[in-house]
């Protein structure tokens, strides 16, 4: 038996701002806005709360500019970790992250039981990583994987791991868009060429 290739795993930054609710992905429809239900996590390595509104000084601090409900792992226990199984086919995560902390990790785990992680650590466009509560250190953090992902496990040695607005769905990855927003920019102007030649021919 042959063993499993390594996934491909690209990281971005960046997402759509709502006044009072934080940033929400481009790519994809929100899947768990944590508002007025319960918590769909797992496995939780503790028991205890996960779900948080506001900011409580050495505890937790609300994604910046989120008036929401949120979640923050390793607040009511620490280490802590929570699961989210992923149902259907999904090569893509995103989520607002707040206040990035370097003791902050997502692991993702697929469908060939591989898995990878994703910190400040490993990707330094999450940096600053130092529990900046400010603009600078919440980010809408954008994961695209070219495996099927099964599962998310959200971890924190320290207090807190807090984030909110999470998408999970089967997208393209960026240079995927990239490379199809070449071609309709190509069709774009070999149909321009087209008319401006057969303009040309009927003057002359």
């Amino acid at each position: 038996m042959s063993a499993a290739s390594a996934a491909v795993v690209n990281v971005t930054v960046g997402g759509n701002t709502v006044a009072g609710a934080g940033q929400f992905s481009t790519l994809a429809a929100t899947t768990y806005d944590f508002n007025g239900v319960g918590s769909p996590f797992t496995g939780t390595t503790s028991a205890g709360n996960l779900l948080y509104t506001g900011s409580s000084s050495g505890q937790n601090a609300n994604p910046f500019g989120d008036n929401t409900q949120y979640v923050s792992v390793g607040t009511s226990a620490t280490p802590q970790s929570a699961t989210l199984l992923v149902s259907s086919f999904a090569n893509y995560i995103g989520l607002y992250w707040g206040s990035i902390d370097n003791y902050n990790n997502i692991l993702i785990t697929y469908a060939d039981s591989t898995s990878d992680s994703v910190n400040s650590n490993l990707y330094g466009l999450l940096s600053p990583s130092n529990g900046d509560q400010g603009l600078l250190g919440s980010k809408y953090v954008n994961i695209f994987t070219d495996k099927a992902i099964a599962s998310i496990t959200v971890s924190s040695q320290r207090k807190a791991f807090e984030f909110d607005n999470v998408a999970i769905a089967a997208v393209p990855e960026p240079s995927t868009w990239a490379m199809m927003i070449l071609g309709f920019f190509g069709v774009g102007f070999l149909a321009y060429r087209r008319k401006s030649s057969g303009a040309a021919l009927r003057i002359a």
